[in-house]
């Protein structure tokens, strides 16, 4: 929740409206105030979406200096900052990332024949500017962090995108003071490999164990309550409907009811939206993948009117289920008439409807 306050405090100072800066997120100004409250992934994308909208300047991200701090990383820029050298900063890092609620997974490693140290970025959860913005205000923190734990200053050797060359990519060269290279297989930041040994000036060794282990059990934690989520949406997949209400899911999974729901609160979810997504994604792969009618579909998902899943389907998708099979129907006509080597493009497009 700290990353979504900070951002919409930025924009709540630049006068726009909390409504417009939430919208979507099913988030209110009640969330705001409890720092601990962790939102789904779901919800940041949204709001960073929104964000980008408001915005409305592609790129104005890289005109503005990147300052920071080892407190906004939280306990994780403590182990960071305590490590005996940058390689193990590194380390720490890659390892706990997902504690900074990051969209994307991380990896690091050596290129030998190349002198170059690789920090990538694979499975991005955003799509389109989002995914963009990710990217980019991640590589822009890099450098200034590695600077503050080394006490140097630091620039990488080149920068990796897995998308085209965006228009505002004039802007790169003052942000990164390296080359960029578009339509990569992955996101990469590289520097040399030769930084690596270099000592950090907090290094402490206790402090450094201390925090880790902390880090360690808060990620186990994590992984915990997200198994939750995962259980319940196997629980609804496999009874399709027949929908359980929530007290029966807590039953199945042991767990009071009460104790059931102020957990998904705390990951930012509800069963509430745990079934709506659930649904989402089983219309979704009906109507891509059978011939069953709107009507079977809307009783397959438990709806008691037909209407009542038209009107759903419509606020998931922005299109009538009627309107989705007949744009699906037109994205194959047109898979099938591109060449083989363009496909993946238009197949992806499927998903974005």
């Amino acid at each position: 929740m700290n990353l979504v306050a900070g951002m919409v405090h930025s924009l709540q100072q630049r006068g726009f409206p909390l409504a417009q800066i939430l919208r979507g997120t099913e988030l209110d100004e009640t969330d705001l105030a409890q720092p601990s409250l962790r939102v789904s992934y779901r919800q940041r994308i949204q709001q960073l979406d929104n964000m980008l909208t408001l915005n409305n300047d592609s790129g104005v991200w890289l005109d503005r200096p990147h300052e920071v701090a080892i407190s906004d990383f939280g306990l994780l820029g403590y182990a960071m900052m305590s490590s005996a050298t940058l390689e193990q900063a590194i380390q720490i890092a890659v390892k706990y990332h997902k504690m900074a609620g990051a969209l994307f997974d991380l990896s690091f490693f050596t290129d030998t024949d190349a002198g170059l140290s690789v920090l990538r970025l694979d499975h991005l959860l955003a799509g389109g500017l989002v995914n963009q913005f990710v990217v980019e205000d991640l590589f822009m923190g890099i450098a200034p962090l590695i600077a503050l734990l080394t006490g140097k200053p630091f620039q990488p050797s080149e920068i990796l995108v897995n998308y085209s060359q965006p228009v505002y990519a004039d802007r790169y060269e003052a942000a990164y003071h390296c080359p960029i290279r578009f339509d990569q297989a992955y996101c990469e930041y590289r520097f040399s490999v030769n930084l690596l040994n270099q000592p950090l000036a907090e290094a402490d060794s206790n402090t450094a164990k201390i925090c880790e282990e902390s880090c360690r059990k808060i990620l186990n934690q994590m992984e915990i309550e997200a198994d939750i989520v995962s259980r319940i949406c196997h629980l609804l997949i496999s009874t399709p409907g027949e929908f359980p209400k929530l007290d029966q899911i807590a039953d199945k999974l042991s767990i009071g009811t009460r104790t059931l729901r102020r957990r998904l609160k705390g990951l930012g979810s509800s069963y509430q939206k745990i079934l709506d997504d659930v649904k989402k994604e089983l219309a979704v792969e009906y109507l891509q993948t059978t011939s069953l009618s709107v009507q079977e579909i809307s009783d397959l998902l438990g709806y008691s009117e037909v209407t009542n899943f038209r009107r759903a389907f419509v606020k998931w998708v922005s299109l009538s289920p009627y309107e989705y099979r007949k744009q699906l129907g037109a994205t194959e006509e047109t898979l099938w008439s591109t060449p083989p080597g363009d496909r993946g493009t238009a197949g992806s497009r499927i998903f974005e409807l």
